[in-house]
């Protein structure tokens, strides 16, 4: 049987940045960074329990790797749909649309009252919308729109119904 993850906290390097974003809409925690070191990324990996997403089989050779203080799973596939289901299968993890942390950032997001967001967010969606969400850290709002219905169709093969802000 596939050991299933219940909370698992992902560390992305450069080769998948593209999958660390889709996974942050998903709603998990995925650190990336545009800049950082194979030994640093290990180092943070092992220091916060965090599995190492990558496509570096060279970096996988590592101790921490070969000897289970790290774990990893190595992506197969540049394609980010394939990505998903490798990751969906291999760690039987559920994938639905689940807008809790900032796709740029990885900080939680705070829901906020709509007055809040006059002026702020385009005056169609401030008429239009009534949840929204608010990244302390980028300064960047948002909300249920046609961008997550087209995703919640891409991916319909992998997620579940609905969409969750």
């Amino acid at each position: 049987m596939k050991k299933i993850f219940e909370n698992p906290k992902f560390i992305a390097d450069i080769m998948v940045g593209r999958l660390a974003r889709y996974l942050r809409i998903f709603g998990y925690d995925v650190l990336y960074f545009h800049k950082i070191s194979d030994a640093h990324l290990i180092k943070k990996a092992e220091k916060e329990s965090r599995i190492v997403l990558t496509r570096d089989s060279r970096m996988i050779r590592r101790s921490p790797f070969i000897y289970g203080r790290v774990k990893f799973l190595f992506i197969k596939n540049d394609k980010v749909l394939k990505q998903l289901e490798q990751i969906k299968n291999e760690l039987n993890i559920k994938l639905s649309i689940n807008l809790i942390r900032c796709i740029e950032c990885n900080h939680i997001l705070k829901k906020v009252d709509k007055e809040k967001v006059r002026g702020k967010v385009p005056i169609f969606v401030y008429k239009s919308t009534d949840d929204f969400a608010y990244c302390s850290n980028c300064d960047k709002y948002y909300w249920k729109g046609s961008h997550l219905e087209l995703m919640n169709k891409r991916f319909s093969s992998l997620i579940g119904s609905g969409l969750a802000i």
